[in-house]
């Protein structure tokens, strides 16, 4: 009776093995079989954007659970470049703004004053300096402004190459059948941390005037 009871156990743990193999093999290949390509399952996104782009449906079909650091530091990357796209145009218009229309009145000033006989004297030298300084605190804001906008241009850029390259190593991680391991999240990690301290130098190193604001909402 003990033999007899030692096979049952001995028959019962095999088949539970072979379950949970069966089991862990038709999970694996349910979220590796479909789709096959980032060419199907981001079909849509490819044919908004006109070229080959990633979506996170593939990735989630591809990795599992290993796709939620992966996607939360991309979603993240898209979210500051967007938002240092937006800031770039804004600073660049604010930049040919004081240049074009601001620089413009200024001198227009400067020369009716220097051409008004009626205005003699200490008045005329008074008033010119007063345009003379307001001219050079317009190119000073304009020249921050500059500064400002080469600083989220640069930031825009490579956040864009980071996400590409997030991107690239995820889809060869999935060709290779290797996982998305913590030292490869931490590395993508540290690289979006010292894009995000080069903008902040290059930011207050742009302009002498702060700007306290542009670091709110991020």
């Amino acid at each position: 009776m003990p033999l007899l009871s030692r096979l049952i156990a001995a028959v019962l743990l095999s088949l539970m093995a072979v379950t949970g193999a069966v089991a862990q093999t038709t999970d694996q290949d349910a979220r590796v079989a479909t789709p096959t390509s980032f060419l199907e399952s981001c079909a849509d996104k490819i044919e908004s954007r006109g070229r080959l782009r990633f979506c996170g449906e593939y990735f989630r079909e591809k990795l599992g659970t290993q796709a939620d650091a992966l996607l939360y530091l991309r979603d993240r990357i898209t979210g500051l470049r967007a938002s240092h796209e937006a800031s770039a145009a804004e600073k660049y218009q604010s930049f040919l703004s004081a240049i074009y229309i601001v620089g413009f009145l200024t001198i227009c000033s400067m020369v009716l004053v220097a051409s008004d006989r009626r205005i003699g004297g200490t008045a005329k030298w008074a008033s010119l300096a007063s345009s003379a300084a307001l001219f050079v605190m317009i190119v000073v804001v304009a020249i921050g402004w500059l500064g400002k906008y080469r600083a989220e241009y640069a930031a825009q850029i490579e956040l864009g190459m980071l996400r590409d390259r997030i991107e690239t190593e995820a889809a060869q991680a999935i060709s290779t059948g290797r996982e998305i391991t913590p030292e490869l999240v931490q590395g993508w990690t540290i690289e979006l941390s010292q894009i995000g301290r080069r903008f902040a130098e290059n930011y207050a190193e742009g302009s002498v005037l702060p700007d306290i604001e542009r670091f709110g909402g991020n």
